[in-house]
C-alpha cells in the first residue's frame, strides 16, 4: 500500500483574455458607443462612417432661443455627405435617417458658446438653416473641427 504519491501535472497555462479595448482587437462591439455605431451604419448604407456623434439638432426661427424645438439626434459624417439619425421616443436607440446633404451644397459656419461647446450653422440652399448644438466632449469637438474641414466654410 506505499505507493508513491503521483506528481502534480503542470497546467498548461490559459490564454490571457485580452482587455476591453485592448490595442490588438480594437473597439469592442459590445460597448453601447459599438453598437449605436453598428446601427448607425447599417441606417446609412455603404458609405462608411468618418465620424459621428450626438447633438442638438433644430430649425433657424425667430426667437431661435426661446422658440426652437430641439432634438438630440445622431449626426453621422460620411466622405461625401451629412446625415440626421433620430432616436427612438424610449429606447434613445437610432431609428431613421431624416436628413442627408451633399457636403458640397452646404456651408456650415462655426461659433463657440459659453462653457466650451460648440455651435454649428448648416446653410443649404435647398431648406431652412440647421443649428446643431455640440458639447465639449473630445469626441463632439473632433465631429465639428471634421465637418467644418470637409465641407464649405462661408457662404458666397
Amino acid at each position: 500500500m506505499n505507493q508513491p504519491t503521483p506528481e502534480p501535472v503542470p497546467a498548461s497555462p490559459q490564454p490571457r483574455a485580452p482587455a476591453r479595448g485592448d490595442a490588438r482587437t480594437g473597439p469592442p462591439n459590445d460597448t453601447r458607443a459599438g453598437r449605436q455605431q453598428t446601427r448607425l451604419q447599417a441606417i446609412v448604407g455603404n458609405e462608411p462612417i468618418i465620424r459621428w456623434s450626438r447633438g442638438w439638432v433644430s430649425r433657424e426661427v425667430r426667437l431661435h432661443v426661446l422658440l426652437a424645438a430641439r432634438t438630440l439626434d445622431f449626426l453621422v459624417l460620411t466622405d461625401r455627405s451629412l446625415m440626421l439619425v433620430t432616436t427612438g421616443f424610449l429606447s434613445r436607440r437610432p431609428r431613421r435617417l431624416v436628413y442627408a446633404a451633399n457636403l458640397d451644397t452646404i456651408f456650415v459656419s462655426d461659433e463657440s458658446v459659453p462653457r466650451g461647446g460648440r455651435r454649428l450653422r448648416i446653410v443649404s440652399k435647398s431648406g431652412h438653416p440647421l443649428w446643431i448644438e455640440l458639447g465639449a466632449t473630445s469626441e463632439q469637438k473632433a465631429f465639428a473641427a471634421a465637418l467644418v474641414a470637409r465641407s464649405r466654410p462661408v457662404q458666397p
